[in-house]
């Protein structure tokens, strides 16, 4: 696909619309593009699936994908398009005075523009954002607060000058999703369809920044936390395996002996001495 221009801006005028300081409107439309434009206030993307180009007023190519974001202040001119004929992003049109007072609150002064990595806390409320109506200054205000809060937060690491897919971004993103979903299916097909990649690829980055595949860290983790169940409660066996996605008591009396020798009885009692 060609890149993205940024010749003479149109203005998009936001301001005026705004509920509590911010709206929030999300767009799944097919080979979307944006010719170049500013906004009367400032703007978080963030990308929910696709991959995306900007061009800003100093001629800078900016990428970001599932696993980044961006913001741009008022008045600064961008064009956009989208690299893959599907995608899905959430904006944020926050004021500016309101997204000042959330980069002072956490400690940061006017960050640079750019593309930085998301974590798992934006990336659900994203996901979660999905959910509601798509009408600008109606949305709850509640989760334009989290999400500016959390990008916000986000703004004091650096800068992403490579690519955003990079093997420790994506390694990121499904380590996250295996701890918020530790009990459900491990859904690698999905996350590889999210992001516009095969399983291979998904599984062959994960290995290469964890040093193990998807499975075996759903494995520890949740072996970790049948752990933690049994030495920090009475809670059954059963129940104990159920809450940690096992179905079987037996099963997790094999696991807790595979990782650390001991039985779920030898390991409350080593606890409890």
């Amino acid at each position: 696909m060609m890149p993205v221009t940024c010749p003479r801006t149109r203005v998009s005028s936001f301001h005026a619309r705004l509920s509590h300081g911010a709206a929030m409107v999300v767009d799944g439309r097919q080979q979307y593009t944006a010719t170049a434009h500013t906004h009367d206030c400032d703007m978080l993307f963030v990308p929910v699936s696709g991959r995306f180009e900007f061009v800003d007023g100093v001629d800078r190519h900016l990428h970001t994908a599932p696993g980044s974001f961006i913001w741009f202040s008022a008045d600064t001119p961008h064009a956009t398009v989208a690299q893959t004929i599907r995608q899905t992003h959430v904006a944020i049109y926050v004021q500016p005075d309101l997204w000042a007072a959330a980069l002072k609150a956490h400690g940061t002064g006017l960050a640079e523009q750019g593309v930085r990595a998301c974590n798992g806390a934006l990336s659900a409320l994203t996901q979660r954002a999905l959910e509601l109506p798509n009408v600008p200054g109606c949305e709850p205000a509640a989760y334009c607060g989290a999400i500016i809060m959390e990008a916000a937060r986000l703004c004091a690491n650096p800068i992403l000058r490579d690519a955003p897919l990079s093997s420790q971004h994506v390694a990121t993103l499904l380590a996250d999703q295996i701890l918020r979903e530790l009990g459900a299916v491990l859904a690698i097909d999905a996350f590889a369809h999210r992001h516009l990649l095969s399983r291979r690829q998904v599984e062959r980055l994960f290995r290469q920044e964890t040093g193990m595949s998807p499975l075996a860290f759903q494995q520890l983790k949740r072996a970790e936390r049948a752990r933690y169940l049994l030495e920090n409660s009475d809670e059954s066996v059963l129940s104990v395996s159920q809450q940690v996605g096992w179905e079987s008591g037996s099963y997790l009396v094999r696991m807790m002996k595979q990782f650390w020798a001991m039985t779920p009885s030898q390991l409350r009692a080593q606890h409890r001495k």
